[in-house]
Formats: structure tokens, C-alpha cells, sequence
């Protein structure tokens, strides 16, 4: 018994120490990546219904660069207001996907967000996962979306 009580203590200062030291920088943006922006994308709209998976949004408009920082910027503030919220709201349709595959998209940093669309796009197009009507609908307006932020 008296080596269990040792064991136990040793495992209980072991797990207690585990937590102590420094703490490491965790830099968000470094999280993303056109091919797990493009691996989430697929993995959420594997999981709608298949009435919710209508994309009907119009990704190819273009804007001029003002507006579109504009709506970038506006976005973030909604987002920000509501952050709490999203984290336990999920997406219900296509769209909503996009948008929110979308936003991430546009953190990362040194990229431009055309070349991600369209680097998503590839890897989608290549996704075996998702059957082909997915990948093609989803691979089209991933390069729309290339193409209006260009």
C-alpha cells in the first residue's frame, strides 16, 4: 500500500507541475492555410442536408477596392459583436459556409485572397471525399470568388 501512495503522489506532482512555466505565443493566422481552409470547406458541406447545400449567391461580383474593404471591414466588426454567438451557431446552407470559409480566408497573411480562392479551389476539385456535382459547385465559386477579388 505504501508504494501505491508514493506512485499516486509522484503522478499527482507530475500533473500538477504540468501546468507551470511559460506560456507559448499562438500566433491565429498562422492556423490557416488555403488546404485546410479548402479541407474544413469540404468537411462542412459534407454535414448540410442536401436541401441546404444550394449555393445561390453571386461570389463573381466585383467591387471596387474601397467597397470591398468596406464590407471586409464591416463584416469584421459584425463578427467581432457577435463572436460568442457564432462559435455555437452553426452554419445552416451553402452560403453560409462560403462566407464564413471566406472570412478566415482573407487572415492570412502574405497571401493575396484571390490566389487562396483559387488554390482552394484546386484542392476542392481534387477532393475525393465530396461527390462530383459538390466539387464541381463548390470549385466554380471558390473561382468566383478568385476572380472578384482580383
Amino acid at each position: 500500500m505504501n508504494r501505491f501512495v508514493r506512485a499516486a503522489l509522484v503522478l499527482a506532482m507530475a500533473w500538477t507541475a504540468a501546468g507551470c512555466g511559460s506560456t507559448t505565443e499562438h500566433d491565429a493566422a498562422v492556423e490557416y492555410s488555403p488546404e485546410s481552409l479548402a479541407q474544413e470547406l469540404a468537411f462542412r458541406y459534407r454535414s448540410l442536408s442536401p436541401a441546404a447545400k444550394k449555393v445561390v449567391k453571386n461570389r463573381g461580383e466585383t467591387k471596387n477596392k474601397a467597397a470591398a474593404a468596406a464590407e471586409r471591414e464591416a463584416q469584421t466588426k459584425a463578427q467581432s459583436k457577435t463572436k460568442a454567438a457564432a462559435k455555437t451557431a452553426q452554419a445552416e446552407t451553402g452560403d453560409d459556409v462560403l462566407d464564413e470559409i471566406a472570412l478566415k480566408a482573407r487572415t492570412i497573411p502574405g497571401v493575396p485572397s484571390a490566389e487562396v480562392f483559387h488554390k482552394m479551389a484546386e484542392a476542392i476539385a481534387r477532393d475525393q471525399a465530396l461527390d462530383e456535382t459538390d466539387r464541381q459547385t463548390l470549385s466554380a465559386k471558390l473561382k468566383e470568388m478568385a476572380e472578384a477579388a482580383r
